[in-house]
């Protein structure tokens, strides 16, 4: 949620910042604005928007400049007005700022700010930290120390940039947010991720929490916030996984990125047995194994426990990371966690995971963005090699880490092989299944439901949570009204929800499960649902029919089942008018809490 990206070259700053903030687009924002030093007179030029970032000629109004910062808003406090967005000046303009995250004591500040005479013109959290810093300008005038004294008021998880224009000077403090720092001999930029400049430079500095970078007078040098101690500047190189940014001719990214599956699920496997060993011994080893992922990482999290637990009988439960505190007597020293999660920053996993390294836990992690804080601080990271995904909704990474968990569970039982075979099958599959003529039939069918009020999708066993993936899809995407349940629960109250017309999706796989769920497709059927059967093979009880992957191996099928229901919610999304790649109040990356 939110991004930040500041900029210092020898390029245009608006057209270097205007890029970085279109790459960042898919962390999801309703605002935006940027921030450059007039080069030719002294102050600094601010140009704010509404909507979605156009052109350079939305910019027009700047000066050239070689220094700038940019942000990305998400609003939390305050409307979305052009007055709101960010970055926010100083009274005299000496100086801007933009911010991510949340002050959790802003009311108290602005109460203690306001009796000192400051005045506010917006009604953001952020404009606190603006007089705050003006405030402590009055003690000192060490901006640095300023800005440093400023933030240590601050309660919550925040990360700040600061643009001054005495002397071009940059400051930057991260705390739960993520800032990242890329360097070039020519160029240097503080963003809120690598992707932002990831086809710039491959050379990255990976803050950690309280610490604090500077520019001036042409060095970069980073602090300890709470030390105030200058510290060594790490640099690593960043691995160009893939940065390509292009929706290749597709009308969206989602409608790419799902389709992106014929390869990615296939990349998501391509780990050796050498480099899952560790990895291995540890759930071997641990006394209980625990799967952490929030949203709809969550699904995905709790679809790798199950394939622990069915195919190497190990003890894995899955958990959400804002319940951790309640469930924290099972939790316990001897345990393993393995994150799932597509940015790496989520912040509820962050906290539960803060609390878990605290009892001396390890953690392994399968994420989709390199250097992420999630892989910094797991035991066992690994990558989910998709390349980048734009679309809010998770289709592609959540695939992947489903076959992450595949891979693993059948390395435990020494079937390292076998799995890899499986999968590659699966993705041979795709690239045929995968055709106009399959797409053009989702969009009939969609075409017949976009108008309904609800949808339940039916699963049990390995497509219990391939349900509930496909229900979050649909209603992210579209705001149809959906939701998953385990076959079992029809008797137990769902079954009073279906009438005549409502649309239910039934998996009915070819597994131990099948003559149960075609009991449950029967008991929906006869209360007047219109049953889109997702299924190996026809049956009489379906209206619609569309077919599941059949490969060796059924739970590397089960991999892409969630398929179908992506695609269904894009086509809905579609029908009912809205864009499916930046769905409502919705951020791909979410990095408050």
């Amino acid at each position: 949620m939110c991004g930040i990206f500041g900029y210092i070259g020898k390029k245009d700053a608006s057209s270097a910042i205007l890029e970085g903030l279109k790459r960042l687009e898919y962390r999801g924002y309703d605002s935006w604005g940027v921030a450059v030093i007039d080069s030719n007179k002294e102050g600094i030029k601010v140009q704010k928007k509404i909507g979605a970032i156009g052109d350079l000629s939305e910019l027009k109004d700047l000066p050239k400049s070689h220094i700038g910062i940019g942000h990305t808003r998400w609003a939390t406090h305050g409307g979305v007005t052009t007055t709101n967005a960010h970055p926010h000046y100083s009274s005299d303009n000496s100086f801007v700022l933009a911010q991510n995250g949340i002050v959790e004591n802003y009311q108290e500040l602005k109460k203690e700010l306001l009796s000192k005479g400051y005045k506010f013109i917006t009604q953001t959290d952020t404009e606190i930290i603006v007089r705050l810093v003006e405030d402590e300008l009055k003690k000192t005038k060490d901006l640095r120390k300023a800005f440093r004294a400023a933030f240590l008021q601050l309660d919550g998880r925040n990360t700040v940039i600061l643009l001054s224009s005495v002397g071009e000077h940059v400051i930057a403090i991260r705390n739960g947010s993520p800032l990242v720092i890329g360097i070039s001999p020519d160029e240097s930029f503080f963003a809120s991720d690598t992707l932002s400049f990831a086809n710039k430079t491959d050379k990255v500095v990976y803050m950690n929490d309280f610490e604090m970078v500077e520019y001036k007078d042409g060095k970069i040098n980073l602090f300890d916030v709470k030390s105030d101690k200058k510290i060594d500047t790490k640099i690593s190189k960043l691995d160009h996984e893939d940065v390509t940014i292009n929706k290749e001719g597709f009308e969206h990214y989602m409608l790419k990125e799902i389709l992106d599956q014929k390869y990615t699920i296939k990349n998501a496997v391509s780990y050796t047995e050498e480099e899952l060993r560790q990895v291995v011994a540890a759930v071997k080893k641990a006394r209980n194994v625990y799967t952490l992922g929030a949203g709809g990482a969550f699904y995905a999290a709790d679809q790798v426990a199950y394939l622990l637990r069915t195919i190497a009988n190990i003890p894995a439960i899955g958990l959400r990371p804002y319940e951790i505190e309640s469930n924290k007597v099972l939790v316990q020293k001897g345990d393993l966690i393995i994150v799932i999660s597509q940015s790496g920053e989520t912040a509820d996993n962050l906290e539960a995971l803060k609390q878990i390294r605290d009892k001396g836990i390890k953690i392994a992690s399968a994420v989709n963005m390199l250097g992420s804080t999630t892989t910094r601080i797991s035991d066992y990271p690994f990558f989910s090699r998709t390349g980048p995904e734009l679309c809010v909704l998770s289709t592609k990474s959540g695939s992947a880490q489903m076959a992450f968990g595949y891979l693993l569970a059948k390395n435990i039982i020494g079937e390292h092989d076998e799995a890899k075979k499986s999968v590659d099958d699966l993705s041979k599959f795709l690239e045929k299944y995968l055709n106009d003529k399959f797409l053009r039939k989702i969009e009939e069918i969609s075409t017949r439901i976009y108008k309904k009020e609800h949808a339940f999708l039916l699963g049990k066993g390995r497509n219990y949570q391939i349900a509930n993936i496909g229900a979050l899809n649909i209603k992210e995407a579209s705001y149809l009204h959906a939701e998953g349940f385990t076959a079992g629960e029809l008797k137990h109250g769902v079954i009073a929800l279906i009438d005549k017309g409502t649309p239910v999706f039934s998996f009915v796989d070819d597994d131990e499960d099948n003559k149960y769920m075609i009991g449950a497709t029967a008991e929906v059927k006869a209360r007047g649902a219109y049953v889109i059967g997702l299924s190996t093979k026809n049956n009489e009880l379906f209206d619609e029919f569309i077919e599941l992957p059949t490969v060796s191996g059924i739970d590397a099928a089960m991999l892409a089942n969630t398929i179908p229901c992506q695609l269904f919610a894009y086509f809905i999304a579609k029908k009912r008018g809205y864009n499916p790649d930046k769905p409502r109040n919705l951020a791909k990356s979410v990095t408050v809490k």
